[in-house]
């Protein structure tokens, strides 16, 4: 056991804690039989309470006594885990640092994290939340010992801030007129006109129709037809929503409470999309509402106990429930009044046929007597301002939507075994939310107008842009990708999608590989879990160069062709200037721009000459990442 002490000793004065250091291994070796679906012995290991509490046995943890420690008794001697290969030495020695250690929790430095900084129930002005964020933001670089990255340069700054909040990059008089600009006040004002536009609606509107509807929609598996047409009014419905402020929980409230025709109530294809093969169901939406309004995952929990989570399969069908007076597909949502029970269906692995109550999480039993359409009684309890889930879920995704991470991540995991890695800082954001009345456009002006947010990408180690010490370099969404195309080639009627005339869908069967939208989102979309994860390689090229639109205003050199005979005074080296600004939202430097003067200079065809610069700098990762 000497090697085993010499492990021990290196805690002494940072002792591992709990949630750092201590679940993970528990997670792994030990949950599976004593977590939430099968606990051997009467013993749960989820959270310190339950080891205290312990089970057959007694205690499974005695505060800085690990000899008497049943927990680590077991493990010492190799008994447990039990089918599976001894903890390492390593993993040993931390176990037994934290029992001798009195069982820590928090470091005295994460305490303080904790701690939201403003008062709970107040609505601060967003340049007192930025402060308060970046104060968060420096407490955890402090404790994790490393330092927070420069401001970004105004180019910098200004091509992000666009594709954040307008879903694309700024035109070339916006970019100059912006870079000339010398007001201390600039990026405060543009944020604030970022947000006032109408592209800020149609942005965020597209965002939440593809978190709800994927590229690959389902089918109708009566008719084949995928609801492309819906979905984009699901989109337009959102946009609309946004531009005109709709508070948040007002926006949800419409979406879970209506009821009729979808060509009516756009919002109402939630509940086909979320269903199963087109008609909607109680097990999809509770799953969905989880997911998206909750941040929380109740998938497993659907069959069975989940084991690493706080949800019994009772809870999942006493939430089920309030949607169980609820039917429809792609073309209308139809209600009825049902009473407070479910039977657990014979779809579920365990429990078909047990009765239910409806219930919220965590939450007392309904009257199961009554009967009555239960949507508006949920979304009642879920947008209420102190509810522990809606606040919390909305402020963190819109964080991952902004630096790639959530604070909580992936997003809809909130749970004890993976907690936030700034638990104030989601705090902060989720009352500050909460007390605007869920207003979307104040919480993004609280985060935008941050150095957090206002930091360069440029910095040293994923350490530092896992605590948000720097920006992350990351890649447009599609449509980001597609709406910056436009700008660039000067052609807003640029658009990749066919259609069904008459109805407005695509057939499915054929949408896989006749729809250049669909193809355009499964060539350049992003993977939610890293937005860094992607090759500029062989798919997105072909559809660059074979891409029957692209291609057509590529070759020939039209597109420049107008814009030299529209302006036929300037100097190439302005052209070249206004090209850069238009794709990198930047100037060029002094070597770029002599390389691209010469160039077109040498060329017989200057529309084509200067098309090919376009071409080149559309193709550059920094035009294709947002820095």
């Amino acid at each position: 056991m000497l090697g085993l002490g010499i492990l021990v000793s290196q805690f002494v004065g940072a002792g591992p804690l709990l949630e750092q250091d201590v679940l993970p291994i528990l997670q792994k070796n030990c949950m599976g039989c004593h977590g939430g679906l099968i606990q051997k012995g009467e013993l749960d290991l989820r959270t310190l309470p339950l080891m205290l509490k312990g089970g057959k046995a007694g205690p499974a943890v005695v505060a800085g006594k690990p000899e008497e420690s049943e927990l680590w008794l077991a493990i010492s001697e190799n008994d447990m885990p039990k089918e599976k290969p001894p903890l390492s030495a390593k993993d040993k020695a931390t176990l037994k640092a934290w029992i001798a250690a009195g069982l820590p929790t928090y470091s005295p430095t994460r305490k303080k994290l904790e701690k939201p900084l403003l008062p709970k129930g107040k609505r601060h002005e967003p340049k007192v939340v930025a402060m308060a964020v970046d104060e968060h933001v420096g407490d955890r670089l402090e404790d994790r010992k490393l330092k927070a990255a420069a401001v970004a340069a105004d180019a910098e700054f200004l091509r992000r801030v666009y594709l954040d909040l307008n879903g694309r990059v700024p035109t070339p008089e916006q970019a100059a007129a912006f870079l000339d600009d010398k007001a201390p006040d600039k990026r405060a004002k543009l944020i604030d006109a970022l947000l006032a536009s109408p592209e800020f609606g149609n942005h965020f509107g597209r965002t939440w129709r593809e978190w709800i509807c994927p590229p690959e929609l389902p089918s109708d598996m009566n008719s084949g037809r995928q609801p492309v047409q819906q979905s984009r009014n699901l989109g337009t419905w959102f946009a609309k929503r946004f531009n005109e402020n709709a508070k948040w929980d007002a926006i949800v409230r419409d979406i879970l409470t209506g009821k009729g025709e979808i060509k009516d109530e756009p919002q109402l294809i939630y509940y086909g999309l979320v269903g199963q093969n087109a008609h909607a169901t109680m097990d999809g939406t509770t799953r969905s509402v989880g997911s998206l309004f909750m941040g929380v995952q109740l998938q497993c929990a659907q069959c069975h106990d989940d084991p690493y989570r706080d949800w019994a399969q009772q809870e999942f069908w006493a939430m089920a429930g309030f949607f169980n007076s609820m039917t429809g597909d792609f073309g209308r949502i139809r209600t009825r009044e049902t009473g407070g029970e479910l039977s657990i269906p014979h779809s579920a692995f365990k429990n078909a046929g047990k009765r239910v109550t409806l219930g919220y999480l965590h939450g007392k039993p309904q009257d199961a007597k009554r009967k009555a359409d239960w949507r508006p009684d949920f979304t009642k309890w879920l947008t209420q301002r102190d509810n522990p889930f809606f606040a919390r879920a909305f402020a963190n995704r819109l964080w991952f939507q902004l630096f790639t991470r959530g604070i909580v991540h992936p997003v809809d995991d909130m749970r004890a075994l993976n907690p936030p890695t700034h638990p104030g800082l989601l705090n902060l954001l989720a009352n500050e939310f909460a007390a605007s009345g869920f207003d979307v456009k104040h919480l993004l002006r609280c985060i935008c107008n941050s150095q957090t947010y206002q930091r360069t990408s440029r910095g040293k180690g994923e350490a530092q842009q896992a605590a948000f010490g720097r920006a992350p370099i990351r890649v447009m969404t599609a449509d980001m990708l597609l709406e910056s195309l436009k700008l660039a080639y000067n052609d807003p009627k640029l658009d990749l999608r066919t259609h069904d005339k008459d109805s407005g869908n695509t057939n499915g069967e054929s949408a896989a590989v006749g729809d250049p939208y669909m193809e355009f989102h499964r060539r350049f979309a992003t993977n939610e879990e890293d937005t860094t994860d992607f090759t500029h390689g062989i798919p997105q090229m072909l559809t660059f160069i074979n891409h029957p639109r692209l291609r057509s205003i590529s070759e020939g050199g039209k597109v420049m062709e107008d814009f030299l005979k529209k302006h036929p005074d300037l100097e190439p080296a302005q052209i070249i200037e206004r090209l850069y600004l238009s794709t990198l939202s930047r100037r060029p430097t002094a070597e770029e721009s002599a390389e691209s003067v010469a160039y077109t200079a040498a060329c017989d065809e200057p529309a084509q000459a200067y098309t090919d610069v376009l071409w080149m700098l559309v193709n550059r990762s920094e035009f294709l990442f947002v820095r």
